[in-house]
């Protein structure tokens, strides 16, 4: 059961009811006008989406933080989560829509915020938690590490291979929504870092935002693509983009017949735009270059733009130990023990000093106050997330002088505690 936190003496943080929304509304109309929000009209339908969340049992939940006049002053979005973590699905929070009062910045208000959201992470035992940054390095300060690189790809329809059936790509509807369910569930299964099918997610199968195709044998959906086509800014009417929002699949043919699709919309579309985490994608390609004619030295052609997103915080280093166990990573041979020195000045209870021991099946830690000892490894919690979730290695990390590490073969840490594959995420919140 969900527990209202105070912030001091009057101050409260609490779920939204919707007598707050449309005070909600003013507040992130504000705050994001990017959304077009403004308009009365626009408020309204805003209002009625978040009405319609409230009501469903979609693991969505909405806060708000109100002064002692009972003024809201700011909120969050609350998602809960499966989250395949090196093999495993686990439950984990992710935090969007921060939101505060545009006469009230600088009062530490999305501080308490976000305070309050590890909180309740640790009363429901949630022991990871992410986000997308409105700016990566506030978050960062608060103890959240970088998560994968995502490239987008500007590619030529012909630049993909063409060994495929395109004959067997057909048109998906609403109706197939639990197919293609079923399928990305299967894709999620086996790539580290994605998160189920979500409620929102659905909502726009339903709703028939994108366009779907898929590849359908022996009435199993293998593959399935979401794109839609748009136009290209001071052209003609008959020159577009495809830009291809989803692309899953769980068998090679399933991938090679939609990739002939694509290769046979040469006469239609100028240039395919698929975003991804997947850095090997680029090997796939008879031609990988965007157009940009841009080089790097020497000759480097440009062949994606690069970012950094998603965000990843552990908020209890004992329990993700524990519900983890670092499973399908090689183990030790023997009896190891590692204290680890973890630097959280955010979550001040996480900071210090963890025994970590593995016996022959599990490893388990547990946090220590009294030892002379010096620790094996002094890593901040930011990079300790991005670690453990398999972003970068212990090895790297070290050789930036951003971990120290002491009497342990360094490359031993990254077999036992690095997953084998950066993570893949499709989920947007």
């Amino acid at each position: 059961m969900y527990i209202a936190f105070r912030e001091g003496e009057n101050d409260l943080i609490r779920l939204l009811q919707n007598k707050d929304l449309e005070a909600v509304a003013d507040i992130v109309a504000f705050a994001y006008p990017g959304m077009n929000i403004q308009t009365s009209e626009k408020k309204l339908e805003f209002i009625g989406r978040l009405t319609k969340e409230q009501e469903e049992q979609n693991g969505i939940q909405y806060f708000g933080y109100f002064n002692k006049e009972e003024e809201l002053l700011g909120i969050y979005r609350l998602h809960d989560f499966e989250c395949n973590v090196n093999g495993k699905f686990q439950r984990i929070f992710g935090i969007g829509m921060v939101a505060v009062h545009l006469l009230h910045k600088k009062e530490k208000v999305a501080f308490k915020l976000l305070s309050h959201f590890h909180q309740y992470a640790s009363q429901e035992k949630v022991s990871l938690v992410s986000l997308y940054p409105f700016n990566p390095s506030f978050y960062r300060n608060m103890g959240y590490g970088y998560g994968p690189m995502k490239y987008e790809f500007k590619i030529k329809p012909n630049a993909l291979v063409s060994d495929g059936e395109k004959g067997l790509v057909k048109f998906l509807s609403p109706k197939d929504e639990e197919a293609i369910v079923a399928l990305y569930n299967d894709y999620a299964q086996k790539n580290h870092g994605m998160i189920k099918r979500t409620w929102t997610e659905r909502q726009r199968i339903k709703n028939g935002v994108t366009n779907y195709v898929g590849v359908i044998e022996n009435g199993q959906l293998l593959g399935a693509l979401a794109f839609t086509l748009e136009p290209l800014k001071d052209s003609h009417f008959l020159h577009q983009h495809m830009i291809v929002h989803e692309w899953i699949w769980n068998d090679p043919n399933g991938y090679k017949q939609i990739a002939a699709w694509l290769y046979s919309q040469q006469d239609q579309v100028d240039r395919i735009i698929f975003r991804t985490n997947d850095a090997s994608f680029l090997y796939t390609l008879s031609n990988p270059l965007n157009g940009s004619n841009h080089l790097i030295p020497s000759v480097y052609h440009e062949v994606a733009h690069a970012g950094s997103g998603l965000m990843y915080r552990i908020t209890n280093v004992v329990d993700f130990i524990h519900e983890m166990n670092f499973q399908q990573l090689r183990r030790p041979d023997e009896y190891i023990r590692l204290l680890i020195e973890i630097e959280d000045t955010f979550l001040k209870e996480q900071n210090g000093l963890y025994e970590v021991i593995y016996n022959g099946d599990f490893w388990n830690a547990t946090k220590i106050s009294n030892t002379n000892e010096e620790a094996t490894i002094k890593i901040g919690i930011h990079d300790l997330s991005s670690w453990w979730m398999g972003c970068i290695s212990i090895e790297m990390l070290h050789n930036y002088g951003a971990a120290s590490i002491r009497d342990i073969d360094i490359k031993k840490l990254d077999e036992w505690f690095k997953p084998k594959q950066s993570p893949i995420c499709f989920t947007s919140f």
